[in-house]
């Protein structure tokens, strides 16, 4: 059995989309990183310590988990803690460019394989009324750098380099290639 090892609607919709089979088992953990880590090493940290969370209580399955962070001028932008933060975010971002990253780390008894892609997202300059009518829909709320590249946030974002999916928070297409290795190893 494969299991995500993620609450996150879009990857649960992403993964059903590219028809892979798989249930969803989610645990808090401890996001806590060092200050002065990499972000490419952070999404990496992230995603396998999620992974192995979620691996010590299926052994014998194939786990899934990712994690997503927004990088602007060297500074790491999570999920916002509220709409005040949110705003703050998004204000930063309006008229700039910044990074994606998303680190993957798929698990099994035999095998681990943990990866990350980069994309940049350039965004329009836009102003005061139009962040504050973003954070109302409540959108921003649990996403990296407090906006959705595949919903109503589309309207913030002039345009991107690299894979929509790693913006989006999971990779599909490396994702998919690698974990056909974990699939016909176990079939």
């Amino acid at each position: 059995m494969i299991i995500l090892a993620s609450n996150s609607p879009r990857r649960k919709k992403l993964l059903e989309d590219a028809g892979v089979e798989f249930k969803v088992v989610s645990l808090n953990v401890d996001e806590t990183v060092e200050e002065r880590m990499r972000p490419d090493k952070m999404v990496l940290f992230l995603a396998e310590k999620k992974a192995k969370a979620v691996f010590e209580l299926n052994p014998d399955d194939i786990i899934i988990a990712a994690d997503t962070i927004v990088v602007y001028e060297g500074q790491v932008l999570g999920k916002p803690k509220d709409e005040e933060d949110a705003y703050r975010m998004l204000k930063m971002l309006s008229g700039n460019h910044h990074e994606v990253y998303t680190g993957v780390c798929i698990m099994s008894k035999d095998k681990q394989v943990c990866f990350h892609t980069l994309a940049e997202v350039w965004m329009n300059d836009y102003n005061d009324l139009q962040i504050y009518e973003y954070i109302k829909t409540k959108e921003p709320m649990d996403k990296a750098g407090a906006y959705a590249i595949q919903g109503l946030g589309k309207e913030l974002v002039e345009h991107y380099s690299g894979d929509f999916f790693t913006i989006v928070g999971l990779p599909l297409k490396q994702l998919l290639t690698e974990l056909r290795t974990f699939t016909n190893k176990e079939e």
